[in-house]
């Protein structure tokens, strides 16, 4: 779109009308043909930097083809908050790997006890070694393991929410 041209001519920011420009010189306004003009390039061989996802990013590019550079200004307390939940973040993935590793284990043994009252072998060589009391009282224990491992991941889970959003 045609808007008019500005000059800045001071630094506190006084503007005068324009109509042509100059090298080195400081402007505010105009239209995308007046940029490509005076400077005499097209294209994606300028880089456009805008704050506006819509009108400055979007519509430049599908209209003029230049390249864009986003500023997001409201992406700054996001990468705030991620750099200082790293820890909390470190804690939660932490407790989910311990509490995989319970439950498989947990599994292995529930699948031996099952084949041994099916009357099959069992496929772990733990589960090979113990009795039936054994293999119940060892689930028994992982049951109580993965019960605290969940509580200490929502607590985890809840830390991170409330202190980092």
């Amino acid at each position: 779109m045609s808007h008019p041209l500005y000059e800045v001519v001071t630094d506190e920011g006084l503007m005068r009308p324009c109509f042509k420009t100059r090298t080195g010189g400081l402007y505010s306004g105009g239209s995308a043909q007046m940029v490509e003009n005076s400077l005499n390039i097209h294209g994606d061989v300028i880089l456009y930097v805008g704050d506006h996802i819509y009108t400055d990013v979007s519509q430049s590019k599908v209209h003029l083809r230049w390249r864009m550079a986003l500023i997001c200004r409201e992406l700054d307390e996001e990468y705030k908050a991620l750099i200082h939940s790293r820890g909390p973040r470190a804690t939660v993935v932490e407790l989910i790997n311990q509490n995989e590793v319970v439950g498989d284990l947990f599994n292995q043994l529930r699948l031996a006890l099952q084949r041994r009252t099916k009357g099959r072998p069992a496929q772990t060589l733990a589960a090979t070694n113990m009795d039936d009391r054994e293999l119940i009282e060892s689930m028994q224990k992982l049951l109580i393991i993965m019960q605290r491992l969940q509580y200490n991941l929502l607590l985890a889970q809840l830390f991170a929410q409330v202190c980092f959003g």
